[in-house]
């Protein structure tokens, strides 16, 4: 799994690229993303989702905040106009 770095002060948006997985003709049709704690180095400022922004192919994910030594699971689930599922998930490390 990828591991993704971010300062605490910063807000960055992630993109997940659907389209090499898509069939010929299908699009995205929702998505939803989440972030699950893995450590909390403190509870003051944890790492949010601000936005999550979807195309008929990606979908960009944008987070802020987070204390340093923070880790969290981002997950992205998409379902497409043809009924399939997919999820896609990075860990973010807050440093």
């Amino acid at each position: 799994m990828e591991v993704w770095t971010k300062h605490p002060d910063e807000t960055l948006d992630y993109l997940f690229d659907f389209s090499r997985w898509l069939p010929n003709g299908d699009t995205i049709a929702s998505a939803t993303s989440s972030l699950t704690t893995l450590y909390a180095a403190s509870s003051s400022s944890p790492p949010a989702i601000t936005q999550t922004i979807t195309t008929t192919t990606t979908v960009t994910v944008w987070i802020d905040d987070g204390s340093d030594g923070d880790k969290v699971l981002v997950k992205v689930t998409v379902t497409t106009a043809g009924g399939l599922v997919k999820d896609a998930s990075f860990i973010l490390r807050i440093r």
